[in-house]
């Protein structure tokens, strides 16, 4: 004897399917923006250690590291550790003015920095080397993040997602100056740290 089995009728399944596609469309955003929140975390974490590790520096040296080979303005190198040329982060800091190295010669390679995947670091320094300013920016990210040797405070502002960071971007170093809010008014961006987000963006270099 046969006995009748129930099974879901097809209004019971376009339903769960229309719940499903529902769920579906609010979490995805959300994951997105959740991941692009972490790769501007992983760029502010670099920073702040680029910071420790330049004051460490500066202790032993009295002068600070710059990404460039020299300490000039503009004689800057963007790093990312996963560049087949540049694999460690390492800094060339040996010299001030292009001439000659601070108080005692330092050893390779002079000013080693860990950064995470994807986040562009650059450091530039005034020309005596006594002051820096330096940027981040995880390529993946929505925001550039600098900082200034003259203040505690970190700074950001929207960048272009999917660009690495870039000269162009980093504001340049000055002493005794804060270089991202001059006089308590920000500098706007530039290079692929402009503010530009599609739909625009925080375009000045404002504080966390």
């Amino acid at each position: 004897m046969l006995k009748n089995k129930k099974g879901f009728t097809l209004i019971e399944l376009l339903i769960v399917v229309a719940i499903i596609a529902i769920l579906a469309a609010i979490a995805i955003p959300q994951f997105s923006a959740y991941r692009i929140k972490g790769y501007n975390s992983s760029a502010t974490a670099d920073c702040r250690n680029a910071r420790t590790a330049e004051e460490a520096f500066f202790s032993d040296w009295q002068v600070y590291a710059s990404s460039g080979a020299a300490a000039l303005p503009g004689a800057v190198a963007i790093l990312i550790n996963q560049a087949p040329n540049n694999s460690t982060g390492a800094i060339a800091a040996n010299s001030i003015n292009g001439t000659s190295a601070p108080s005692a010669a330092i050893p390779a390679p002079g000013f080693s920095l860990g950064i995470s995947q994807n986040v562009g670091v650059g450091i530039q320094t005034s020309p005596q080397g006594g002051s820096f300013s330096m940027a981040c920016k995880n390529a993946s990210g929505d925001r550039c993040f600098g900082l200034d040797s003259d203040t505690t405070a970190v700074y950001w502002v929207n960048g272009q997602i999917g660009q690495g960071l870039t000269v162009a971007s980093l504001a340049p170093a000055t002493a005794s100056v804060d270089d991202f809010v001059p006089g308590g008014v920000g500098n706007a961006g530039t290079g692929v740290c402009n503010g530009l987000t599609g739909g625009g963006g925080q375009v000045a270099w404002v504080a966390l």
